[in-house]
């Protein structure tokens, strides 16, 4: 008989990556503009990977808390309060950043060029019709942005991802690394995207 234990790493885990997964659906269409989609197309590698291995490997940190929680010393308040709040800004930067991206390659003319305190601002409050954006133009195709997020860094999104997976597996403590496999394979797995869209 498995006992299955809970804590508020699980809990606080949980919620997260029930907001992750209900993020996705609500911003669907923009997902589907995403480099995966549109480089891999829908094919055996997106469906194994969407039915088998996201499930299963993206929730590694819960099924790891249910079965060993009461092994994990009590987290302090204060260790708590970061690995919540790396979940919370690598979310947001995650959202803001894949926003910026969707709706420039939608309409070049939207939103970018602003400090991410104001864009959120306009976003929280509906009006998303902002500063002109800043990008360069290739011979190939896509534009380039390079204002708003993706004028701090080349992959803003990445960032907040592997900040939040950081988050995730915090919440874990140090007991073993299991929950750890996940941020390792992410960054792996992030510097392999990152290569590949650079050809």
């Amino acid at each position: 008989m498995v006992i299955i234990h809970y804590s508020l790493s699980i809990i606080i885990i949980t919620i997260f990556q029930i907001l992750f997964v209900t993020d996705y659906y609500y911003f669907e269409e923009a997902i589907l503009t995403i480099w995966d989609i549109m480089e891999e197309t829908f094919g055996l590698m997106m469906i194994w990977g969407d039915i088998v291995f996201v499930p299963f490997f993206f929730s590694i940190q819960t099924h790891y808390l249910s079965l060993h929680s009461p092994s994990i010393q009590t987290l302090s308040t204060s260790y708590l309060v970061f690995c919540l709040c790396l979940c919370i800004s690598g979310f947001l930067l995650f959202r803001i950043a894949n926003l910026q991206k969707h709706h420039f390659s939608y309409d070049s003319s939207y939103v970018w060029g602003l400090s991410w305190h104001n864009y959120f601002v306009k976003q929280l409050f509906g009006m998303n019709r902002c500063n002109i954006p800043k990008y360069i133009q290739t011979k190939r195709g896509p534009n380039i942005l390079y204002s708003g997020c993706w004028g701090i860094a080349k992959r803003m999104n990445l960032t907040g991802d592997i900040l939040q997976s950081i988050g995730w597996c915090l919440l874990c403590s140090f007991n073993h690394f299991i929950p750890y496999t996940y941020i390792i394979y992410y960054i792996f797995n992030s510097l392999f995207y990152a290569s590949r869209k650079k050809r």
